[in-house]
C-alpha cells in the first residue's frame, strides 16, 4: 500500500508517538559525535603520538610508513580521527557533522525542508522501519513498503504473477505469519503498487547491504527491466555502514536526523545496474544454484554493492562438510560458547549483533531456523517452550549438536531435508545442492 509521508507526519505528531531507542551500550546505537568533540580527540591523539604512544592508530594514515613522532602535525591527527570514523578526510568528517547538526535543528523546529519536494517522489523500502522517520524528517513524497521475505521459502521462476503470489502467500500462511487470504491481499496490493511507479517523476529505493534487502531489490530491478514500468528518474542507496555506529545492521536502527544525510548519498540507478539486478533475480529463482554461484564469484560485477549479500546468502545452502547452513552453524556455536539461553538473547544479542557477519534475518525467520534444528529426527538443539513467545523459549545444545560442531557427524546422515533456497528445492531422498566453502562454489551430491 502506498502511503503519504506528510499525512503520516501529521499522524505522528497528533498521536505524540516516540521512536524506539536502543540502549546506549548497544553496538547498533549511533554514538554521539560533534565537531568540538572530534577536535579534542585530534589534539589528544597528537599529544600521544608526539610522546611515542598510540602509534598503532597511524595505520589508517596514507603515509603511515613515513610518519615520525617528532614531525607529526595536527592535520595528521585530524586525518587519523576522520579515517577512524569512516571518512577519507577531515573536511569530509567536518561537513558530515555540520550537516548532521543542521538536520537535527531543522527537525526539532517541526518545519524541516521538504528534501524531495522538487519532484513527485515515491520512496520504496522492504519494510516500514523508516516510514515515520522519513515523514518526521520532512520528506513530502509517498512511501511503499515492499517486504516479501524472499530469504526463505520457495521463490520459483514463475512468470504468472498470481501463481507466484499464491506460492509466496502459502509459505507465509504455513508459517502462521498471516492467514492466507490476508497474505494474498497484501501481496497483491504490493504488486499492484509497483505498476504505479511509472506515475511518479522520481522513485527512490532505500536499501542496505544485507540479503533480506538485496533480494527484494533485485526483484524490483527485474521488474524494472521493462522500460515502460519506470519513472523518469530513479535513484538508490545501498548502505553498509554509518559513521559512529559500531555494528551497522540497517537503516532502521538510525535516528531520524540521519535521514537527510542519507538522502545526500543517493545515486542514479543506471541501466547496467538494472540489467545485472535482473540477472541476479533470474539466478536466484532458477531451479539450480549454479548461475548464482557464478555470479558471487565475479571479480568485477556491474553492481558491486549487492554482491556481498548474495555471497553471504548462498552460504545458507547446506554445507558439504556437515549439512548445516551458516545460520544454523552459528547458532550451535553460540550455544556451545555462551551456554543455554532464552530466544531473545540468542537472536538479538549474540546472533544478530556479534556472530552473524552480515545480519539479514528478522526474528520470525530466525524462529523458523530454530524449529528446523529442534524438530528433526535427531535434533541439534532443545527448545523448552514455557511460553508461546519464542523470545521466552529456553534454547540449549543437544549431544548431537555438539557432535555436529566437532565434525563427528553429518546432519543429512541422520535427518531428512526439505528446504527451499530461492528456486532450488533441496529435498531428500535424492541428491542435494551443497555449498562447498573450501572451494567457494556449489556442488550436487
Amino acid at each position: 500500500m502506498i502511503q503519504s509521508l506528510p499525512a503520516l507526519r501529521r499522524q505522528f505528531h497528533a498521536e505524540q508517538k516516540q521512536f524506539h531507542q536502543l540502549p546506549a551500550d548497544d553496538p547498533r546505537t549511533l554514538q554521539s559525535l560533534s565537531l568540538e568533540q572530534s577536535k579534542k580527540q585530534a589534539k589528544q591523539l597528537l599529544k600521544a603520538l608526539n610522546q611515542g604512544d598510540a602509534w598503532s592508530r597511524t595505520a589508517s594514515h596514507p603515509k603511515a610508513e613515513s610518519l615520525k613522532a617528532d614531525q607529526i602535525k595536527l592535520a595528521d591527527a585530524q586525518l587519523i580521527i576522520a579515517r577512524e570514523h569512516g571518512f577519507p578526510s577531515w573536511p569530509k568528517l567536518k561537513h558530515h557533522l555540520e550537516a548532521s547538526e543542521m538536520a537535527a535543528k531543522a527537525i526539532k523546529s517541526g518545519n524541516p525542508d521538504p528534501l524531495d519536494g522538487q519532484l513527485r517522489t515515491l520512496h520504496i523500502r522492504c519494510g516500514s522501519d523508516v516510514i515515520y522517520k522519513l515523514a518526521v524528517a520532512g520528506f513530502s513524497g509517498d512511501f511503499l513498503c515492499f517486504a516479501d521475505p524472499y530469504i526463505q521459502g520457495p521463490v520459483p521462476a514463475e512468470s504468472d504473477r498470481q501463481k507466484f503470489i499464491d506460492v509466496r502467500s502459502s509459505f507465509i500462511a504455513d508459517n502462521q505469519w498471516r492467514l492466507k487470504p490476508q497474505a494474498v491481499k497484501e501481496l497483491t496490493g504490493d504488486y499492484d503498487a509497483l505498476e504505479r511507479i511509472r506515475d511518479y517523476q522520481r522513485v527512490c529505493f532505500w536499501f542496505e547491504h544485507d540479503a533480506y534487502d538485496v533480494l527484494v531489490f533485485i526483484k524490483l530491478l527485474h521488474f524494472l527491466r521493462d522500460r515502460t514500468k519506470r519513472a523518469e528518474q530513479m535513484a538508490f542507496i545501498c548502505v553498509d555502514h554509518y559513521p559512529g555506529v559500531a555494528r551497522f545492521n540497517g537503516i532502521g536502527q538510525l535516528p531520524v536526523e540521519t535521514m537527510p544525510l542519507l538522502w545526500q548519498q543517493f545515486a542514479p540507478l543506471e541501466e547496467q545496474q538494472i540489467e545485472f539486478g535482473g540477472q541476479c533475480w533470474e539466478a536466484y529463482t532458477a531451479s539450480t544454484p549454479e548461475a548464482l554461484s557464478r555470479i558471487v564469484n565475479l571479480q568485477s560485477p556491474a553492481f558491486p554493492q549487492i554482491l556481498p549479500a548474495l555471497k553471504r546468502h548462498i552460504r545458507e545452502l547446506p554445507w558439504r562438510a556437515d549439512g548445516l547452513s551458516l545460520t544454523e552453524r552459528l547458532t550451535l556455536q553460540i550455544l556451545h560458547e555462551r551456554g543455554s539461553q532464552d530466544g531473545a538473547k540468542l537472536f538479538y544479542h549474540w546472533y544478530t549483533s556479534v556472530y552473524e557477519p552480515l545480519a539479514f534475518m528478522g526474528d520470525s525467520s530466525y524462529w523458523k531456523v530454530l524449529s528446523h534444528l529442534a524438530e528433526a529426527r535427531r535434533p541439534a538443539i532443545e527448545l523448552l517452550k514455557g511460553s508461546s513467545k519464542p523470545v521466552d523459549w529456553q534454547v540449549s545444545l543437544t549431544g548431537f549438536g555438539r557432535k555436529l560442531l566437532a565434525g563427528e557427524v553429518h546432519w543429512l546422515d541422520h535427518n531428512d531435508y526439505d528446504v527451499w533456497f530461492g528456486g532450488v528445492h533441496n529435498c531428500t531422498p535424492g541428491a542435494l545442492w551443497y555449498w562447498d566453502e573450501e572451494n567457494g562454489r556449489v556442488i550436487k551430491a
